[in-house]
């Protein structure tokens, strides 16, 4: 056992390992050595005293083979096995972890953390597993929509919204994905190693990807987050497709939840994006149209019409399509979105006159006492939806509601700290940007994309620059093609 413990410590030695190339071949002698030790009779036996001469943040590769090994065995106590698991994966050293993406997936996925630890802890440490791997959170993984889903089936989202808050950019097997440079390269993109070929996570198809981002979209909707919610869940219906008739299930429910959670967000109907793919777009006029109807007299329309939009589908309907919360929630919106209109009119107003200018949008009419305005009117600022307070006159005249900006001044040192936290932010997705540009540039779609765009710019100049044609730019572009086909299978 000697030997086999000289062996595990023998890699990386401080000091020796100068350069990224040196790194790689040691690296790579190593875990083929370990790939060899691990499948010997003996080396099963020998685990539980061999990991307790390891340190995991030191010798993170060799750790991860030897607790793998005890992971997938019987005999080992489960006590143990969680405390080492815990220590793994809070201290492991993403730079060596590199080379072991097999094992690496093994010890997340067979079994699964989930069925090991309690539901909160789980969520906690693959969240935990995850961010020390990539710290961008820019590479979606085949265990990202699970870790999501079962964050949001137990209630524990807190945990995971360090990862769902993250930008996803690059999927498994998309095109121009080949990296030409070493592992051990510390610039080099998650992007550039965590990848299929390396066994980090397995291929996503478009159902995956989509229902992903309508986890997320959920989980945001449960904490409120408006705006996180309907960026999800845009990227949902907007996901490109080359399917000119038709949309998937995963888009429809999102395309639901997206107008529902638009009109929490600004008070009004949202509109499709340009980008929306025109199956999509198609299938969304049919089948949303409820919402779109819904939404438009929320906006518009009188508070009896919007009472008669939501009352006019049956409760049948609005459970099949597991809206029920939401919709309660817009109707509770709906009085509070006509007083938030008000400040484009008023700079202050009598509690009164709001009590007879708006109506619930439970029962269609005025709240019967300026007591009970001014209790929702209060429960909107400290909600922090509204900008303003309730002022009640010494001289005993009618309350009234004063609106402010909401736009106070920084100090010079908040005013610091956010630009220090701005660069930092920058700084940290150097890698992803490059990782992008290098993509996009070997991508012939993009090119044909930029070369239009090019020809179009100059076609507006020769006819003296006028703004007219498809001010998105996407007009005359297949424009699914920059991402249809980017993930295999």
């Amino acid at each position: 056992m000697e030997e086999t413990l000289a062996t595990l410590v023998a890699f990386p030695l401080a000091g020796i390992l100068r350069d990224n190339e040196e790194y790689h071949k040691a690296a790579q002698v190593h875990t083929k050595t370990l790939t060899k030790l691990s499948s010997d009779a003996k080396w099963a036996s020998q685990a539980p005293q061999l990991i307790e001469q390891l340190d995991p943040a030191t010798h993170s590769l060799s750790y991860l083979y030897v607790l793998q090994t005890l992971k997938s065995t019987n005999g080992y106590p489960l006590d143990d096995l969680l405390l080492k698991l815990t220590t793994f994966f809070t201290s492991f050293d993403a730079r060596q972890i590199r080379y072991g993406g097999k094992a690496f997936a093994k010890l997340l996925a067979q079994p699964r953390l989930q069925d090991l630890f309690p539901a909160s802890i789980a969520v906690e440490l693959i969240t935990t597993a995850l961010l020390r791997l990539d710290p961008t959170g820019s590479v979606l993984t085949s265990y990202h929509t699970d870790l999501v889903r079962f964050a949001y089936m137990t209630n524990n989202i807190e945990p995971v919204l360090l990862i769902i808050e993250k930008s996803i950019v690059f999927y498994p097997g998309m095109k121009g994905s080949t990296n030409t440079r070493l592992l051990s390269d510390l610039e080099l993109p998650p992007s550039g190693f965590i990848t299929v070929e390396n066994d980090f996570t397995k291929p996503l198809d478009n159902k995956e990807i989509l229902e992903h981002d309508l986890l997320r979209g959920l989980c945001f909707i449960q904490r409120r987050s408006w705006q996180q919610a309907f960026d999800a869940l845009e990227r949902v219906i907007t996901f490109p497709s080359r399917d000119n008739t038709n949309a998937s299930k995963i888009m429809v429910e999102a395309y639901s939840k997206w107008v529902l959670v638009g009109l929490l967000l600004s008070g009004k109907a949202p509109v499709l994006p340009p980008t929306t793919p025109t199956g999509s777009r198609k299938v969304h006029d049919i089948m949303g149209k409820p919402y779109y109807s819904l939404a438009q007299a929320f906006e518009k329309r009188t508070a009896e019409s919007f009472k008669a939009e939501y009352e006019g589908l049956s409760q049948t309907f609005w459970d099949e399509e597991k809206n029920v919360s939401l919709l309660k929630l817009v109707i509770e919106h709906y009085q509070k979105w006509q007083i938030l209109n008000l400040r484009h009119v008023y700079s202050k107003i009598s509690l009164e006159q709001i009590r007879t200018r708006t109506q619930s949008g439970e029962t269609a009419a005025p709240l019967g006492t300026v007591q009970e305005i001014e209790t929702l009117v209060k429960g909107m600022i400290n909600e922090g939806i509204l900008q303003g307070e309730v002022v009640h006159p010494e001289s005993g005249g009618p309350a009234y509601l004063a609106f402010s900006s909401g736009a106070d001044d920084l100090t010079e040192e908040e005013f610091t700290r956010r630009m220090v936290a701005t660069a930092q932010r920058i700084k940290a997705l150097g890698p992803v940007v490059r990782a992008t540009n290098e993509r996009l540039t070997s991508n012939k779609d993009y090119l044909k994309w930029l070369a239009q765009q090019k020809k179009q710019e100059q076609h507006g100049q020769s006819q003296g620059g006028g703004a007219g044609g498809d001010v998105t730019g996407f007009g005359e572009v297949e424009d699914e093609d920059l991402m249809t086909g980017i993930v295999a299978g």
